[in-house]
């Protein structure tokens, strides 16, 4: 199930690159860039933290005893509700080629499950369509020289996990939870 997944990604992430290129005048991600690592929920299927915890196993040592940490000091924390990101290590994500939909898809205008544009939230750091925000009136102001126009994309996580993407690709993604509710329920005492 694992291969038929890791498919799946490579598919979405061709996907998702045209996507980001496409809007690359409007998107400030870079590296080193962490602010979506450091204050979120972090949802995702059993099959997504199951790729996870798998890539995890491969890393070295060192990044798996910091990630531990990580664990250990986020459960310490009886009721986060958001929360640093675990596999964040030095500012750069430990398990970036498995990381979650939520992480790949972070950064565009996307859809809402109500058919509603969501401007990711990082446009309040000067960041993702900063330059064409008008944060007094709540709108996207289309500059005249842009060679491009600001785009919304169906890329919330209901339709990347739809029935008829699981059909396609032969996964199941299992129940849904945030991060911490994965880890607490691995991590049982």
């Amino acid at each position: 199930m694992l291969n038929r997944y890791k498919n799946y990604l490579e598919y979405l992430d061709y996907k998702l690159r045209n996507m980001f290129n496409e809007q690359s005048e409007f998107i400030k991600c870079s590296i080193g860039c962490d602010l979506c690592c450091k204050n979120g929920e972090y949802p995702m299927s059993e099959l997504e933290y199951a790729y996870v915890i798998s890539f995890y196993s491969i890393l070295q040592d060192n990044i798996k005893i910091a990630i531990s940490n990580n664990i250990i000091n986020l459960l310490e924390q009886k009721f986060a509700k958001y929360y640093e990101c675990p596999f964040l290590i030095k500012g750069v994500c430990a398990v970036y080629e498995a990381r979650p939909l939520i992480c790949r898809t972070f950064g565009l205008i996307s859809y809402t499950k109500n058919n509603k544009k969501q401007i990711p939230f990082c446009v309040d750091h000067g960041l993702n369509y900063s330059n064409v925000y008008n944060k007094e009136k709540s709108i996207i102001d289309i500059p005249t020289d842009s060679v491009n126009e600001p785009k919304a994309y169906n890329v919330n996580r209901t339709f990347l996990r739809s029935k008829k993407v699981e059909e396609k690709f032969n996964i199941y993604f299992g129940e849904d939870k945030s991060m911490i509710e994965w880890l607490r329920e691995d991590v049982k005492p």
